[in-house]
């Protein structure tokens, strides 16, 4: 069954993740993933990290700074048979919980107003393509806030490198909302790759083949471990 990633990080867009997109394409094409969602932080603390680089920098320019991981990683990807569909990590500014997005095209980042900049998830459903899936990740890190998720489409239930315990209330949350469920790897460095993401029936190609895919639940979790320290990334 194909296997696709839901929650990496590159080392082009975050200075937590330590391994290149090219290199991280290359190692999940060897470790048998059809595919990947490339889901860089788009959070204020990109502006921090690379603040330096942005100055002067319109929005068009930031967003493709912003993207430069996706953008070496589908390269890379064409090199070695993988699918790199864009998505992202969203952080609102003020506000410590992460939304993964699943399904956007590349054109919506550049069209859109800075994501971290609106006020909550409503504000981002309002100017989102309707089928895209909104799912919170790692819901019960620490400093989290446990929230009504009735306006999400999914909880991410395993994440890579969150503790056991704290996946599985994720997963009890889920279930008690209703909720469909992800998994991710959550990789930023190498020993993450290959603990999470997806099995399923159909190869995905296109950011809307991932809609269809998960909307119609024709996946399996990968759940092949996860922190097993309380310490916080």
């Amino acid at each position: 069954m194909p296997k696709f990633e839901l929650h990496l990080h590159t080392s082009q867009c975050d200075i937590t993740a330590y391994v290149a997109a090219e290199e991280l394409v290359r190692m999940y094409a060897d470790q048998g993933y059809q595919g990947i969602v490339v889901t860089d932080h788009y959070i204020s603390l990109f502006d921090d990290w690379f603040g330096a680089e942005l100055i002067g920098l319109n929005h068009r320019q930031r967003i493709k700074r912003w993207l430069r991981g996706y953008e070496a990683a589908k390269r890379a990807g064409e090199e070695y048979g993988v699918t790199v569909l864009p998505g992202a990590e969203v952080r609102f500014d003020g506000y410590p919980n992460d939304y993964l997005l699943y399904g956007v095209e590349e054109d919506f980042f550049y069209e859109a107003p800075r994501l971290n900049q609106l006020k909550n998830v409503e504000e981002m459903l309002a100017i989102l393509p309707d089928e895209v899936c909104v799912v919170q990740a790692h819901p019960f890190r620490n400093k989290m806030v446990v929230a009504d998720p009735s306006v999400l489409w999914g909880i991410e239930v395993h994440n890579g490198g969150t503790d056991l315990f704290r996946n599985q209330m994720a997963r009890s949350f889920a279930e008690h909302y209703g909720k469909p469920m992800t998994s991710g790897s959550d990789t930023h460095r190498p020993h993450a790759i290959g603990k999470g993401g997806i099995e399923t029936q159909e190869p995905i190609l296109t950011p809307k083949d991932l809609i269809r895919t998960l909307r119609s639940g024709a996946y399996t979790l990968i759940e092949n471990g996860c922190r097993d320290t309380e310490k916080e990334k």
